[in-house]
């Protein structure tokens, strides 16, 4: 400290051509006073840095003391958070149980008008095709699930569909992809061997059915557009049944927003998915063998046993 003092007294009076000052005796200092005020500036700032890093290793240590405190806390409370979490999924999982909410579940039904009418013998009119899980129904795409259920919530009893705005198109080929999976693969199979089929367009629409007795779920109507174009009256039908008379109210409103394309002008080629359609409807085509072409594979087809029974005499 005197070092640094005689120094900044020298400064100042060297700068204003004043005499050496007789009080701090600040004369030029010798070689061995700059070492020694150098090694001791040294000393100072590694004094400063060895202080800096204790301080540092002081507030580590007290972080950690905290967080094993924490830790303690966490590691008695967690069971109780577990046992109350899972007592609210399950308390959650039935409330939706007992009003009907929705549950992620997506049912793919194919109506068959003429099987509702009521001079016809007993038939299944609406089969179930198949199910999907709404993951498995957009490809695990967590954005799409977002959207579809968003466009869920938003239904009502008197308007099912869906209005997936622009991200609709999307939603609709994912669907198309599924149906021609479980419905289409066998006469592809079949035009693929070099056999007759016939591709018959089906409309379908993606609905949050909230007329349903049992629960509230997406569902997937399918329909032959011929049928949907020339929809019989309700006097004609046979809707005593809960399912029946759902299945028609939505193919009411589908053949409202139906407007078929002019078969003049376009081909299939010119139809796309959702093009022409209202927002939560779609098109596909579905392509099966012919009947004759069918009932002779059946009849062509070597039973199971034969194969076998030619295998094992072959080998």
């Amino acid at each position: 400290a005197q070092l640094r003092a005689a120094h900044a007294c020298r400064s100042v009076r060297s700068r204003h051509g004043a005499p050496a000052c007789r009080a701090c005796s600040c004369t030029r200092p010798s070689t061995q006073e700059a070492g020694r005020g150098e090694a001791t500036m040294e000393a100072v700032a590694a004094m400063r840095a060895d202080t800096s890093a204790a301080r540092a290793v002081s507030v580590l240590w007290a972080l950690w003391q905290w967080s094993k405190v924490q830790l303690r806390a966490y590691r008695d409370v967690a069971p109780l958070a577990g046992l109350a979490f899972a007592w609210w999924r399950r308390y959650a999982a039935e409330r939706q149980l007992r009003e009907g909410h929705f549950m992620e579940q997506c049912t793919f039904l194919m109506v068959n008008v003429e099987g509702l009418r009521k001079d016809v013998a007993t038939r299944v009119s609406v089969p179930t095709l198949f199910s999907r899980t709404l993951r498995e129904l957009t490809f695990h795409n967590a954005q799409m699930a977002k959207i579809i259920n968003e466009a869920a919530a938003r239904t009502t009893k008197r308007w099912p569909f869906l209005s997936l705005r622009s991200e609709g198109w999307l939603v609709m080929a994912n669907i198309n992809a599924h149906i021609l999976e479980v419905c289409s693969s066998w006469g592809h199979a079949a035009a693929l061997c070099g056999q007759e089929v016939e591709i018959v367009e089906v409309i379908y629409a993606l609905v949050n059915d909230r007329t349903t007795t049992s629960r509230r779920q997406l569902r997937v109507y399918l329909v032959p557009a011929s049928q949907l174009r020339a929809l019989p009256p309700e006097d004609e039908l046979d809707l005593r049944r809960g399912s029946r008379r759902s299945a028609y109210t939505i193919l009411q409103k589908m053949a409202a927003l139906y407007t078929p394309p002019p078969t003049d002008e376009h081909t299939l080629a010119d139809n796309g998915v959702s093009s022409g359609l209202s927002s939560g409807m779609g098109r596909t085509w579905l392509v099966v063998p012919k009947a004759a072409d069918a009932a002779a594979c059946s009849a062509s087809a070597p039973s199971p046993v034969g194969a076998g029974l030619a295998i094992q005499s072959a080998l």
